[in-house]
């Protein structure tokens, strides 16, 4: 399949890489489905590109590259309703802020992206009893 995207252009994709967040992304909640776009030139960062409006996409990573310990401990809830059977399922992902100046670059720890990649469906959670912020200097190599 083909998307026409505002940021990269024309995309192709399988159906079987297409991400359902059920509950869409916050404030985005009309918007659900989503591909991962990869690129060597914006590694470590990926783009979840929204397939329902090609306007939308936002700058992920792994937050384990951006705090070593960062933990994120999930509901029974969130393991059911993503239909998490083993942690090695789970692929969590954070957004990230890329400013202007790319050395004020934030991300949203407090908001991460559950991802049951055998079922390609996911979710975003808030960690209400959590330390981490929503806007989280991005420093690499911060051992944490």
């Amino acid at each position: 399949m083909k998307l026409e995207t505002q940021s990269f252009g024309t995309l192709e994709y399988e159906d079987k890489a297409v991400l359902q967040l059920r509950e869409g992304m916050l404030g985005f909640a009309q918007h659900k489905r989503y591909i991962l776009v990869e690129n060597e030139e914006i590694l470590p960062f990926k783009w979840l590109q929204s397939l329902d409006d090609q306007h939308v996409s936002f700058p992920v990573i792994d937050p384990h590259l951006v705090l070593g310990s960062y933990v994120c401990a999930l509901t029974l809830e969130d393991l059911h309703s993503l239909e998490i059977e083993r942690e090695e399922d789970v692929v969590k992902l954070v957004v990230a802020v890329i400013p202007e100046d790319p050395l004020e670059t934030t991300v949203n720890l407090k908001a991460p992206i559950i991802i049951n990649h055998k079922r390609m469906a996911g979710k975003q959670i808030v960690l209400s009893n959590s330390d981490y912020h929503t806007h989280q200097p991005l420093v690499f190599g911060n051992p944490g």
